[in-house]
């Protein structure tokens, strides 16, 4: 082995060692770093998403099955158009939207051809606390002849909420979420409680995240009528996430959603029945990168 060899083998060994210290130093560094997450919005940026859902019932009525399979997938852009107070104001357009339903009386897809192009303002904090939807609660759509909703539904817990101090892995904060499906004979009510974990970070799209893990507990509750017989709806359900926020850009790049739910339709007068129901719902949520 000749002198040059000799010292290029020497550097390789301590290159080696040196290379494991600065990881070691790295993970440490990732492990201690404090990030404030803060939504962003500059003016004349536009973002998109792309949102699809599967919710799968399961019911027995008079010893038979009566399973429903619910798919919603939409495509919308937001744009901003102010800033007051440190709050958003965007304007939202929908540019695809889609309902399949699947049940013993046969399959469903409406025509939503109308909601296509539909535009709508809201209103978002900067820590993601949707504060005002009533202009998508506006824009009404029928889903049969018997029911309709509205467009305020996917919107009104569609960003997650974020922590009001830096916070780094392992922290974690809490946030409520209450969405309300109005069909046209009566309402459901979603209200869910979260607890938000800092999990690490991840690159994603070329954009460094935040990811950050969402255990949830709460109610599926409701009041409808159907075939004039009413209809009280009651369950527990339970779910996790996970979402990636860009920390310095500040907006949500991606989520993956399950949950589970079970309990009881009551049907009163004539029918008096108590009629069990489970079900499972899976949600993602991506960005459409432009």
């Amino acid at each position: 082995m000749t002198a040059s060899q000799s010292r290029i083998r020497m550097r390789i060994r301590l290159v080696v060692p040196l290379f494991f210290v600065l990881a070691g130093y790295a993970v440490q560094q990732d492990a201690d770093r404090a990030v404030t997450l803060a939504y962003q919005f500059p003016e004349g940026k536009t973002i998109s998403y792309r949102q699809a859902e599967t919710q799968s019932q399961f019911m027995q009525f008079g010893g038979q099955d009566m399973n429903v399979l619910n798919q919603v997938s939409m495509e919308f852009t937001a744009k901003p158009k102010s800033v007051k107070e440190g709050n958003f104001g965007l304007g939202v357009t929908i540019d695809a939207m889609k309902i399949s339903i699947q049940s013993p009386q046969g399959d469903l897809s409406p025509d939503l051809s109308q909601i296509l192009g539909k535009s709508f303002d809201m209103t978002l904090s900067r820590l993601g606390k949707e504060l005002d939807t009533s202009a998508a609660a506006a824009i009404k759509y029928q889903v049969d002849a018997n029911s309709s909703r509205d467009l305020s539904t996917p919107f009104q817990a569609f960003f997650p909420d974020l922590p009001d101090r830096p916070v780094k892995k392992g922290d974690t904060w809490p946030s409520e979420d209450k969405v309300v499906q109005n069909s046209g004979n009566g309402e459901i009510i979603v209200s869910a409680k979260n607890v938000n974990t800092l999990d690490g970070f991840e690159t994603i799209e070329g954009i460094e995240c935040a990811r950050i893990k969402t255990a949830i507990t709460g109610t599926l509750a409701g009041n409808l009528e159907q075939g004039g017989v009413a209809l009280t709806l009651d369950c527990k359900l339970e779910g996790s996430g996970t979402w990636y926020f860009a920390v310095k850009e500040g907006f949500l790049v991606k989520s993956d959603g399950k949950s589970k739910f079970s309990g009881n339709i009551v049907a009163g007068e004539p029918a008096n029945l108590t009629i069990p129901l489970t079900g499972e719902s899976q949600e993602e949520v991506r960005w459409i990168k432009k």
